[in-house]
């Protein structure tokens, strides 16, 4: 947030003329203001109390004197003093005061003289507010804190940061109406430090409202914005698998393969959507286009043995459950499938071998050897798992 320090000293110069008498107090409001003005920029703010100590007595009699109580540069002072006083005294009912002197000043400054002080006051009374946000959330108070920075952005409309942290106080809270538009207000705004972080939880949060076409769409729209993204890819593919949109879903990716034909991340996620679809050889052809890119790519790695050895154990249920086999064609099936399972080796010799202590990927290479009857190999993965396992 970008909150200036001082008054614009350029409006404090002392109205002449007929009104002269009647301004005095405003006068000295302003005198007493611009000393602690002085002494706030160079960082003694606490030294300057007793000045706009001063400016407050000043401008309270100004606002209520007959002459001066429509004045809208008596308002504009009366709102910068008491902002500052918020701010220093870390006070509610000053805060209270400036705000209303900023609604006030505006109502009566109609040639906007007054609108770039008015400015400053709402600058000081939204990072007043922002502390306040801040200090609630420090106690956990999410709710206290969402309502301290969704007030700090009526003086600040359009802060990022403000903004972003309404929502996150907001989701803290279990409100995820608050949280849903505050997000939805980041989503122009590219350039914000934390919008891919934004984008991607938006549609976790129309979830967590139920809402699962909202979900989709924003799931897309966050995969579009990044589309070398893990997160948003596979928050796309896996919210449009729930409501079996496998279809669409694989047609997009193709479709930016299309576009991006090296980028292994992407034959990946085809993978991931191609086994939600139940077509594991395609999912398998994907995965193992992911590896020849990368060959150390290791969840695809993982994803080409998993499918692979899925698939021979599926067959090899079908065959223990069909009595009509002799046990002849029984061996011969079984035979066939151990053959076909070692196509999934290579994949699962990489995958331990990128993540020598990962014990899934252990037991997954055991249970390839346990299959194979390679006794030797079995046990020597079995040491190795129970090492690790202590």
């Amino acid at each position: 947030m970008n909150v200036k320090k001082a008054i614009v000293f350029s409006l404090l110069v002392a109205a002449g003329g007929a009104t002269f008498a009647q301004t005095s107090n405003v006068r000295k409001a302003k005198s007493s203001l611009q000393k602690f003005e002085e002494l706030k920029s160079a960082g003694s703010a606490e030294l300057g109390k007793s000045n706009l100590d001063a400016a407050k007595e000043a401008i309270d009699l100004a606002v209520a004197h007959e002459k001066t109580k429509e004045d809208p540069e008596a308002w504009t002072v009366y709102a910068l003093v008491n902002a500052n006083l918020a701010s220093l005294n870390n006070t509610a009912e000053a805060a209270t005061a400036a705000a209303e002197g900023i609604k006030k000043a505006k109502e009566l400054d109609a040639d906007n003289k007054n609108a770039d002080n008015i400015k400053v006051a709402g600058q000081v009374l939204g990072q007043f507010n922002f502390n306040q946000g801040v200090a609630a959330w420090e106690k956990q108070d999410f709710k206290s804190a969402y309502a301290s920075f969704d007030s700090a952005l009526g003086f600040l409309p359009g802060d990022t940061t403000l903004t972003y942290y309404s929502g996150l106080a907001a989701i803290q809270n279990q409100d995820y109406a608050n949280a849903i538009e505050k997000y939805k207000q980041l989503i122009p705004a590219k350039e914000f430090s934390s919008h891919k972080s934004v984008m991607i939880d938006l549609p976790k949060l129309y979830l967590s409202a139920k809402d699962t076409a909202s979900a989709i769409e924003y799931a897309a729209q966050a995969a579009q914005a990044y589309p070398n993204d893990n997160d948003a890819a596979v928050q796309n593919i896996e919210l449009n698998l729930i409501v079996g949109n496998e279809a669409k879903v694989i047609t997009d990716i193709e479709n930016q393969i299309a576009k991006d034909a090296n980028n292994k991340a992407l034959y990946y996620y085809l993978g991931i959507a191609h086994s939600a679809a139940n077509n594991n050889d395609k999912a398998i052809e994907a995965y193992k286009k992911a590896v020849s890119i990368d060959p150390n790519y290791s969840d695809a790695n993982r994803n080409a043995a998993a499918t692979i050895i899925n698939g021979v154990r599926d067959q090899l249920n079908a065959l223990n459950e069909d009595k009509t086999l002799s046990n002849t064609d029984y061996n011969t099936k079984v035979a066939a499938l151990k053959e076909k399972i070692k196509e999934a080796l290579p994949y699962l010799e990489k995958v331990v071998e990128l993540n020598p202590e990962d014990v899934d990927a252990l037991k997954s290479l055991k249970g390839y050897y346990d299959f194979q009857q390679d006794e030797a190999k079995s046990t020597e993965l079995q040491a190795k798992i129970d090492a690790f396992q202590k």
